[in-house]
């Protein structure tokens, strides 16, 4: 079952999500299965707790034959809780990202091209593990949004922000 993804503007989306403290309580598989169902229905990449309105450090991300992002690797379903990044690598990249929270928006955001992390998975063991390309970009900027960070907030210039059907980069692929 999916639900509404909270916009840019909601209080939920500016605050630092709280820690996962308790994994066997029920509701945790709901809801990490309610976030799951949203980001597939939504044909998003990524998905954040509070993007649904719970203040808690869950993420999910999977990458499979993605109409938003067509062009990228597939990346097998990833639940990740209370997830921290130990490793950034100085190299970084910027690519156009979006955000299920800003529907229809795009921004150019420089981020590092290779990252480690450590979280829990679902089954409270501990998951650590080295990435690069977009899926270091999915996690930097889920992991934003458990720290009440949206993509705009990390772009160096607002000219490089805008609607896709107005940005030169999505205009031409528009769908007739």
């Amino acid at each position: 079952m999916h639900i509404d993804i909270i916009k840019m503007g909601d209080p939920c989306l500016q605050y630092i999500a709280q820690k996962v403290t308790d994994f066997a309580d029920e509701t945790l598989k709901q809801t990490i299965d309610t976030m799951i169902d949203t980001m597939r229905f939504c044909q998003g990449v990524g998905l954040a707790a509070p993007q649904i309105g719970l203040s808690q450090q869950i993420i999910v991300l999977e990458v499979n034959q993605n109409i938003r992002y067509p062009q990228a690797e597939a990346i097998a379903l990833e639940i990740l809780i209370n997830p921290n990044i130990i490793h950034f690598s100085t190299q970084t990249e910027k690519a156009w990202e979006g955000c299920l929270s800003l529907p229809k928006l795009r921004g150019n955001v420089a981020r590092s091209l290779e990252i480690t992390y450590e979280a829990m998975d679902a089954n409270a063991q501990v998951v650590r593990k080295t990435v690069s390309g977009f899926h270091a970009r999915i996690i930097q900027h889920e992991i934003d949004h458990l720290n009440g960070i949206l993509y705009p907030q990390r772009l160096e210039n607002l000219l490089e922000f805008g609607y896709e059907d107005s940005l030169p980069t999505f205009a031409s692929k528009r769908e007739l």
